[in-house]
């Protein structure tokens, strides 16, 4: 299950459970929306009791990090998994955005830091 908001230039994703292919359903035209008006987005991602992807949704999930990847700045990734630490340097060499973790612990700060 995905949730989904903005702020600004922001997108704000909480990512529960398993991501399946409905989930990007509701992303793909969140994000395309805010492209129309906003080029360079930022994106808070958080990854709370996250157990990845259906198989369907991996290759919705591979085709937006390469179709969007040019309209995005920063991405915060929050979540408390090694798996998950290992994911935002997994994706950094396939996305143009500066990509940071953060710890749940750190979420407040992940927030500010994409923000700014």
């Amino acid at each position: 299950m995905i949730s989904l908001e903005s702020k600004g230039k922001t997108i704000y994703t909480i990512a529960e459970g398993k991501l399946d292919k409905d989930d990007y359903k509701q992303l793909i035209p969140f994000l395309e929306r805010k492209i129309d008006y906003e080029d360079n987005l930022n994106w808070y991602f958080e990854m709370k009791n996250f157990n990845g992807w259906t198989s369907k949704a991996i290759w919705n999930d591979i085709q937006l990090d390469i179709e969007y990847s040019n309209h995005l700045k920063k991405i915060a990734m929050v979540g408390d998994q090694e798996w998950e630490k290992w994911l935002s340097k997994l994706i950094k060499p396939f996305n143009l955005a500066e990509i940071k973790y953060f710890s749940n612990q750190q979420k407040k700060e992940a927030q500010n830091w994409v923000e700014e």
